[in-house]
């Protein structure tokens, strides 16, 4: 069962992009590898047309991947957010001790991060931030 994929609009526009991208010129340039791999002779022991084959195989994973992002994709709108709470969509502007603003929007990450022994989480730290949360701390 595929998981909810939180996204921001620019988040949705730049998978489409990529997924078109993908399954246009992508395909069609491994498509020319494979067919130029296999006018060589013997494809039992060619080199080209494995090397062909094996992008293929990783091109069509991804393509399916994007896919299933797509389809459980939920856009949410930064302008709907509530602002005393800080998740997916949310935009934070933040200053240094020198006064220097900067602006960062929270984001999903594109894909699962692989588990960080050296760095454990807590059901604490993975509570969205908010300002009544932060006045008990």
């Amino acid at each position: 069962m595929p998981k909810d994929v939180i996204l921001t609009q620019e988040g949705l526009f730049n998978l489409k992009a990529e997924l078109d991208h993908l399954s246009t010129t992508r395909r069609r340039e491994i498509a020319a590898r494979i067919k130029e791999g296999g006018e060589f002779g013997d494809i039992s022991e060619n080199a080209e047309y494995d090397d062909a084959k094996n992008e293929q195989a990783m091109l069509e994973a991804r393509i399916a991947s994007l896919e299933d992002k797509l389809r459980s994709a939920t856009v949410v709108d930064a302008s709907d957010l509530d602002t005393n709470m800080v998740r997916v969509g949310s935009v934070v502007h933040v200053k240094d001790e020198a006064g220097k603003s900067n602006k960062y929007t929270i984001v999903a990450p594109p894909r699962p991060s692989p588990p960080r022994p050296s760095c454990p989480t807590s059901r604490r730290s993975a509570e969205p931030w908010s300002a009544a949360s932060a006045a008990k701390r």
